[in-house]
């Protein structure tokens, strides 16, 4: 349980009765060493056993952290509680290892800034009423983290720093624009994305609710282990061999809620490359992810299959939000709840807790390509483009065949004027890819924006007729029509990709692509049918 305490303010005094030393661990490794033990054990120890490890998000990327003191307490109380036959108690079942108190600090100093620690506080109570609990109270108890304000006076800005008042550190923070027109929305953005970062790091603090597992068929998850080795490759290939084997783990397994994850997930991702038609498949996948819900409720992976099915077939943002954040209560280390959760934030615009729960996925798997990949898109959203450059590089690093990788660099490259680097990442791609319309109506945009319209132009025509048995890249044709600045066939395409259910669409209000259409009323209609207006 997080406790959310509002004070009016916090004095020197008790900022000094709640420092502490500075005997800091800033690796895995030094972590794992000072323990004496391999990585990967720390590692479970933190999931299991509440193992006091810290994670510190910025702009650049996240790192752990832990302290001697804190480790050397947990291992006096994981040895006081081994009972006389070795084992010991779950510490998911012990509540308070799980709660911490933040407390907010109002917003004084600015016009707005009792409106927006009130929504901070409504935003909180909404995203976790068992979780976060409201107070109203005076100065007089110790607390973990502190949500304090900084204002830069005449510049409407205002920094939100999450900070640890035991330890002196900063573990998040970020500048607001309060300047921009419009505050009676402003607030309420700036509200929403600290109420979700302040819920995203209780959550990943937060031990797995304990769970019976029944016992399933070796062959059966023999099958789903292979289909999710082949699901995590992404191509087209791989993704039909993986839909198989998830086929042949239900076949042996009926009662195996993993197996029907591993379905759903296969033909979300088919659906959202474009491999097969979204209307044909997204009713299955839904279909097998309440199946696994149903076997299983506790099923963080159950959760992320439908919330995913919410989010990119539905438009349904809101019942979206709800499963996956049930998905990480359920399981705080399942690193694609996380990831795909990052995909919701950053489509509504709330782009620095989409980066903080990217990141979040990244140290749970941080050799994931796909994650690694998706927090480049998340920092493409935001415009950060050079962070988005960096992590499709570090993907690249990992394995430099990885089509997803030299696709979305192309288009990094593309909006900082790199035309010749992303045309020939394109190509990269293209090529690994076996052909790909997707790419195809991508690195027309770049010969768009490169002035080159006689290029832009073939490549459109050449996607007019699409292959019997494929789907049109709809969305990434309405923004290369966008970058031509025909933006009647742009809002067209845009329309056919409504009645398509294109999977892409969740990205098309922060999609810098479509800037130019912004004030266009046919354009703001397609945004508002989809529901992404606010």
């Amino acid at each position: 349980m997080v406790k959310v305490k509002v004070w009016s303010e916090l004095s020197a005094p008790a900022l000094s009765r709640l420092s502490g030393d500075q005997d800091r661990l800033d690796s895995w490794k030094e972590i794992a060493s000072y323990l004496k033990r391999e990585v990967r054990t720390v590692q479970l120890w933190e999931k299991r056993e509440a193992l006091p490890v810290h994670r510190h998000f910025h702009n650049q990327l996240g790192s752990v952290y832990a302290f001697r003191s804190e480790i050397d307490a947990w291992g006096k109380q994981r040895a006081s509680k081994q009972r006389p036959d070795g084992t010991t108690d779950n510490p998911a079942q012990d509540s308070s290892r799980a709660r911490q108190q933040i407390l907010v600090l109002p917003l004084l100093l600015m016009p707005v800034g009792k409106a927006l620690s009130t929504l901070l506080l409504e935003g909180a109570r909404l995203l976790d009423p068992a979780k976060v609990e409201l107070l109203y109270s005076m100065p007089g108890q110790d607390a973990e983290f502190l949500l304090r304000w900084k204002s830069v006076s005449g510049a409407g800005t205002a920094i939100a720093e999450l900070f640890s008042v035991r330890r002196q550190m900063t573990i998040w923070s970020r500048a607001f624009d309060t300047s921009v027109p419009g505050w009676p929305v402003t607030p309420q953005h700036i509200a929403d994305q600290i109420s979700q970062c302040l819920w995203l790091h209780a959550a990943a603090s937060t031990p797995p609710a304990p769970r019976v597992v029944r016992p399933v068929k070796p062959a059966a998850r023999e099958a789903y282990l292979k289909g999710r080795y082949l699901w995590s490759r992404r191509t087209e290939q791989d993704l039909h061999k993986a839909m198989d084997l998830f086929r042949t783990a239900i076949q042996e397994d009926d009662g195996f809620a993993l197996a029907y994850t591993g379905l759903a997930d296969s033909l979300t991702l088919l659906s959202f490359y474009e491999l097969v038609s979204p209307a044909d498949a997204m009713p299955q996948a839904r279909d097998a992810a309440m199946r696994a819900i149903e076997i299983d409720p506790g099923l963080a992976e159950a959760h992320t299959s439908l919330a995913d099915i919410h989010l990119h077939f539905d438009w349904q943002w809101d019942a979206a939000g709800r499963e996956y954040r049930q998905a990480i209560q359920c399981n705080p280390s399942y690193a694609l709840g996380y990831h795909w959760y990052a995909n919701l934030l950053a489509a509504t615009g709330q782009h620095d807790a989409a980066y903080v729960a990217v990141i979040q996925a990244l140290e749970i798997d941080p050799c994931s390509l796909i994650t690694q990949v998706w927090a480049g898109v998340t920092s493409h959203m935001a415009r950060r483009f050079d962070d988005a450059i960096r992590h499709y590089r570090n993907a690249l690093e990992l394995d430099p065949n990885f089509t997803w990788a030299h696709m979305y660099l192309a288009q990094a490259l593309e909006q900082k004027g790199f035309f010749n680097e992303a045309i020939a990442s394109f190509d990269t791609s293209y090529r690994l890819a076996g052909g790909s319309n997707c790419v195809l109506a991508m690195k027309a945009h770049t010969h768009a924006m490169a002035g080159d319209r006689r290029a832009a132009q073939d490549l459109l025509r050449k996607l007019r007729n699409v292959s019997p048995g494929r789907c049109a890249p709809s969305y990434d044709i309405a923004a290369a029509h966008a970058a031509l600045g025909d933006q009647k066939a742009a809002v067209t395409w845009l329309e056919r990709a409504c009645e398509e259910r294109n999977m892409k669409l969740f990205t098309l209000s922060q999609d810098p692509r479509f800037d130019t259409l912004r004030d266009a009323t046919a354009f703001r209609n397609v945004v508002e049918h989809l529901g992404l207006a606010s």
